[in-house]
């Protein structure tokens, strides 16, 4: 794909033009990109002990609520964050973060393997080797965010 930039002057309006066969995911997720208005995260302030850190959130591999207290996994260490589950799946949607259960979110990068159960779950493998489990209910958003078809 040929990528044409012009730079005009600030008093002009600025646009995109796509020249393109056909709309496709990608099309879609650079749309989406360019007329978004949320933001994109790029790290979460979280506490450990006494102590404050600015974690990359690419460094995430999931959220997780447990008796109403929210924890960041990275690949070594486990945070603590004072913000709600539900304002973290809406924060990080654009930022490849799913629900995947009703208590946790999941990092879609930092999966290695999935494979289904016989309830109707999935068991995900990643990259860290830990196993988390997505929930049936969650499965059919996973396999669309992945660019698959619900009967694969």
């Amino acid at each position: 794909m040929k990528v044409n930039i012009n730079i005009i002057s600030s008093e002009l309006e600025e646009e995109v033009n796509f020249n393109i066969h056909n709309v496709n995911e990608k099309i879609n997720e650079a749309i989406e990109l360019l007329t978004s208005s949320k933001k994109i995260i790029k790290y979460l302030l979280v506490k450990k002990e006494d102590k404050h850190y600015k974690v990359n959130i690419d460094e995430v591999f999931y959220i997780e609520s447990i008796d109403r207290k929210i924890f960041i996994y990275t690949k070594a260490e486990t945070y603590e964050i004072s913000e709600k589950l539900y304002i973290l799946e809406e924060q990080l949607s654009s930022n490849n973060f799913l629900r995947i259960s009703k208590s946790m979110l999941l990092n879609i990068n930092k999966i290695y393997s999935f494979y289904p159960k016989l309830s109707g779950n999935l068991e995900a493998l990643l990259t860290n080797k830990e196993k988390v489990i997505i929930s049936r209910r969650y499965v059919s958003n996973l396999k669309s965010k992945l660019g698959m078809r619900d009967t694969e």
